[in-house]
């Protein structure tokens, strides 16, 4: 019984390193184990969203009711918290009397180099969702 927490322990990182791995979970969440190793923390991401309709295609800004969802979604963006966030702009933006065929959610994450301490952006996933529709997950 002793060994207990070491086990836990040592479970809780295996699923953090996996969740990092395939659905890109910022090494600072799920059990904060890279914390010490990396800057990608939520203040290194950043989420973008573009909308397209008939007669319309653009990028929108989050709106301040969708931040918290966004933040969420940029730490851990798999494809539930893309398809949450994408569905209450869907909403947002039909409430407002205005047509949404596709969302299109990017996050982009800072890169630095390890020579020159350069920063550079780099598209971490896109994720696509038509309403009443599946949908689509990029990497």
């Amino acid at each position: 019984m002793a060994a207990f927490p070491a086990v836990v322990l040592v479970v809780v990182a295996c699923v953090q390193v996996s969740l990092t791995k395939r659905v890109g979970l910022s090494a600072w969440k799920g059990g904060g184990f890279g914390m010490f190793s990396t800057t990608d923390d939520a203040g290194n991401r950043r989420v973008r969203a573009f909308i397209t309709a008939p007669e319309r295609s653009e990028e929108i800004t989050i709106a301040p009711s969708l931040l918290d969802l966004a933040e969420r979604a940029a730490v851990q963006p798999g494809g539930r918290q893309l398809g949450r966030l994408a569905r209450r702009i869907v909403e947002r933006e039909r409430r407002h009397g205005r047509p949404v065929d596709t969302v299109r959610i990017e996050i982009w994450r800072t890169r630095y180099s390890p020579v020159t301490l350069a920063a550079t952006s780099q598209l971490a996933r896109t994720f696509v969702h038509r309403p009443d529709t599946v949908p689509v997950a990029r990497h």
